[in-house]
C-alpha cells in the first residue's frame, strides 16, 4: 500500500499530489460502501428466500414480501448507482477529452443528480428490506419449523 503523500510546509495549501491521493481515497471508500451495502441485500435476499418455506403458517406474510421487494429494489439501485459513477468517469473521455468541456460539465450533472436518486433508492429500501424481514423474524422467531430431513425422509418412502 502506497504511503499518504507529503503535504507542503504551508498546509493551508496542499500539494496536487494530496489532493490526489485523498479522492482516490475517497472514491475508494465510496465504492465499497455501495459493494458492501449490494452484497448485504443480496445475503439477505437469497438467505429469506431459500428459508421462508420452512415456517409453518408464518404470521405477517406482507412483512417479507415488502422486505424482498425492498432489497431488490435496492439491488438495482446499488447497480445503477455503480453504472453511473462508471458513467461520470468515462465521460472526462467523451467529452473533455474532445474540448467539449461545458457539454461534459452539463453530462455529468445529469449523470450526478440519476446517481444520486439510485443511491437514495438503494439507502432506504436496504433499510425498509432490512426492517421487514427483521420484524418478520421477530413475529415468527417461535413457530415451528418444517424439518428438511423429515420431508425428504417422507419424501423418499413415497417412492
Amino acid at each position: 500500500m502506497s504511503e499518504t503523500p507529503k503535504n507542503s510546509p504551508d498546509d493551508r495549501h496542499p500539494t496536487i499530489d494530496v489532493l490526489q491521493h485523498d479522492i482516490e481515497r475517497a472514491n475508494v471508500y465510496r465504492l465499497e460502501l455501495i459493494k458492501s451495502m449490494l452484497t448485504i441485500a443480496t445475503a439477505v435476499l437469497a438467505f429469506t428466500v431459500s428459508f421462508r418455506p420452512t415456517i409453518i403458517n408464518p404470521d405477517w406474510v406482507s412483512l417479507m414480501w415488502i422486505g424482498w421487494l425492498g432489497l431488490g429494489i435496492s439491488i438495482i439501485g446499488g447497480l445503477v448507482n455503480m453504472w453511473g459513477w462508471e458513467r461520470f468517469y468515462i465521460s472526462y473521455r467523451d467529452y473533455d477529452w474532445k474540448k467539449k468541456k461545458e457539454a461534459g460539465k452539463q453530462h455529468r450533472k445529469t449523470i450526478t443528480a440519476w446517481r444520486r436518486i439510485a443511491m437514495f433508492i438503494q439507502f432506504s429500501c436496504l433499510s425498509v428490506g432490512i426492517l421487514s424481514v427483521a420484524c418478520f423474524t421477530a413475529e415468527n422467531i417461535g413457530k415451528p419449523h418444517v424439518s428438511l430431513s423429515s420431508e425428504h425422509t417422507a419424501t423418499t418412502q413415497e417412492r
